[in-house]
């Protein structure tokens, strides 16, 4: 999803993984919608190992919604 107009527009991204029962959010903004992603996918593995760690979820948020393969 674009923020800006123009041609340095700021874009944004949200991605989910679910693991198990549980869904972790990631969100990413950049001017480059590939950083915006991978900086998405990586802040929602960093919430999914966190939650590892502490052997719950920071924040579990349950779903219907499945990933389409």
């Amino acid at each position: 999803q674009s923020v800006t107009a123009g041609i340095d527009a700021m874009g944004e991204v949200t991605i989910r993984l679910q693991a198990g029962d549980r869904i972790f959010s990631g969100h990413g903004a950049n001017t480059d919608i590939i950083v915006a992603s991978a900086q998405a996918y990586l802040n929602a593995l960093n919430r999914l190992s966190a939650s590892l760690k502490q052997g719950e979820a920071l924040h579990p948020q349950h779903s219907d919604v499945q990933p389409v393969s």
